[in-house]
Order: C-alpha cells, then sequence, then structure tokens
C-alpha cells in the first residue's frame, strides 16, 4: 500500500507544507472517524485535473464500517464521486439526503474540503454504514455535534491548528472518555469512561458543571490520587466552540493522571506543555488557542 508521501509525490502538485497539513489532520481524525461513527477517506486531487487518489482511510471504532477493502491508491475520475468534486470546485462541505447503496448497504456521503492557506489541497469523505441506526442516545448526539464542528474547522482550515501535533494520537480513543465543555469551559456532557478516570484520580461525585481546567489543573498540582491512579492514561476528549463565532480548537491529548510530580521533568512536560488546563509549573500560562474554544483530553 503507498504511503501519503509516494501518492503525494507521484501523483498530485501538493508541496511540502501541504503535505505536512495532511499528516497532522491524518494524526489525529481516528478521534473524527470515531466522533461521526464513519468511515473517512482523504482524496488527493491529480495534477493533471483528472480526478482524486486516495491517500488515506480511517475506520471507526464505534461503528461498522462501509468500507470493508482498502481503498488507499486507487484514483476515481472526475464525475465519479461527484461530492468529492463540487466540495473541491467549491470549498465548502457537501452532503445529500438520499444514501448511496453499496453492496445492498445504504451509505450515507459527506465530502469535506480541506483548506491551507486559502486553498483546498484535498477533499475528506466520511461515509457513514446507515444499517441498524436507531434513534442517538445522548453520548451519540454529543459525539454527533462535536464531529460537526470538528468538520466545519476543517473546512475552514482551523482544525488542526498549525504547527501542532497529537503526541497521543495513535492511543487516543473517543470510547476511553469524552468530555464537552461549554463555552464558559463549564462540563456540559461527560460520559461515564471520563467520569470513570476522574473518579479513579479521587473526585466524588458528577463532573456536570464544573470548571474542566480548574479541576484538572488542581488534580495535576496535587498528583492526582494514588500511585495507582497515575497509571490510568485519560484520554477523554472534550471540544467546545462559541455560539456565532469560528470554531476554534487546541488539541491538548494530556493525560492528567501523569501530570504530577513525581513523575520526570520530561514525562511532565510531555504532558503538560500544550495544556493550559494541565499545568505543574513547567508550562506556560498563556494558553496557545482562545479560552472560549479549545479540545482537551484527559
Amino acid at each position: 500500500m503507498p504511503s501519503l508521501l509516494e501518492l503525494v509525490r507521484a501523483h498530485t502538485d501538493l508541496d511540502d507544507d501541504d503535505v505536512t497539513r495532511l499528516q497532522q489532520l491524518m494524526a489525529d481524525w481516528q478521534i473524527i472517524a470515531d466522533l461521526s461513527f464513519a468511515d473517512l477517506v482523504m482524496w488527493l486531487p491529480d495534477r493533471e485535473g483528472n480526478g482524486f487518489w486516495a491517500g488515506g482511510q480511517m475506520r471507526p471504532t464505534t461503528g461498522p464500517t462501509s468500507l470493508p477493502d482498502d481503498v488507499v491508491g486507487t484514483f476515481v475520475p472526475t464525475g465519479r464521486r461527484r461530492m468529492v468534486d463540487e466540495a473541491y470546485e467549491h470549498g465548502r462541505p457537501v452532503r445529500e439526503g438520499d444514501p448511496e447503496w453499496r453492496d445492498d448497504v445504504p451509505v450515507r456521503v459527506e465530502a469535506i474540503p480541506v483548506r491551507r492557506a486559502g486553498r483546498i489541497i484535498a477533499v475528506v469523505a466520511r461515509n457513514t454504514n446507515l444499517l441498524g441506526v436507531r434513534t442517538p442516545s445522548r453520548p451519540e448526539l454529543s459525539y454527533l455535534q462535536t464531529a460537526a464542528e470538528l468538520t466545519q474547522m476543517i473546512a475552514g482550515g482551523w482544525f488542526p491548528p498549525v504547527g501542532q501535533r497529537s503526541d497521543h494520537a495513535d492511543t487516543a480513543r473517543v470510547g476511553d472518555g469524552f468530555l464537552r465543555p461549554d463555552a464558559g469551559g463549564r462540563v456540559a456532557y461527560a460520559s461515564p469512561n471520563a467520569l470513570s478516570v476522574y473518579r479513579r484520580l479521587g473526585l466524588h461525585g458528577d463532573l456536570t458543571n464544573l470548571v474542566l481546567t480548574d479541576l484538572t489543573r488542581d488534580w495535576c498540582r496535587r498528583g492526582g490520587g494514588s500511585t495507582r491512579s497515575r497509571s490510568v492514561p485519560c484520554s477523554a476528549a472534550a471540544l467546545t466552540t462559541t455560539p456565532r463565532s469560528r470554531p476554534t480548537t487546541s488539541p491538548s491529548w494530556c493525560a492528567a493522571s501523569r501530570c504530577d510530580r513525581t513523575a520526570s521533568a520530561s514525562a511532565r512536560s510531555s504532558c503538560c506543555a500544550t495544556s493550559p488546563s494541565c499545568d505543574d509549573g513547567t508550562a506556560s500560562s498563556s494558553p496557545r488557542t482562545p479560552p472560549s474554544a479549545r479540545s482537551i483530553t484527559g
């Protein structure tokens, strides 16, 4: 199976900065696939304008796949995937109400343009297997709302944040725990697994309506519970956006249980340096993104 870089060099006019941007997105797109309950495919524009090459693929861990076969390295000519064509041409997400049928499986498809420096450099196709779809539960509604906001940010060129890459991208899973704060930083929803993580750190009671940054900073400074608790990886994802404003995020995959003074300096730096909510004294006190909207795992 060819790599992203091999496909870019062989078939596209994308430059090194474009490739870096795509690699940053693919480093964290497992989260988007899980929140969407959907497969993601990265389509790269052919340098001759004849179609698109599949440069990457991600399956969800939260639902059934709609793409049992690997598609990386395949080519689709212009006109074969009309929504991908339109998203690339017009620079906006494209979605239709009627699903596509693939081997008797209904699949809802959405095409999301990937923007960098005012240009569309690729298109992400989101493919959702609709077999067995039921009325979504509260956690699922929170997942889908967050996924919708992230895809808007991709189309606007705001996700992932420039120059940042998740150090825990290969291990963070939505199923490990999901936190969603409101625009004021108070927890609006916490999944059972996320609540369990904080209770292992020593929290009593619920997370709802607590200020997430204050709570996490407090546990980071105190060391957070027992020795056993400190070894528990916290990979709960959270996102909030300000109403009527451009959504912004900073993926700080911070394992709060490892932010304690008994850990090595390098471990504390790795965990806390990118997260204003996980400050053990080694990180800058200035958040890297506006406090109105940020994404934190932990």
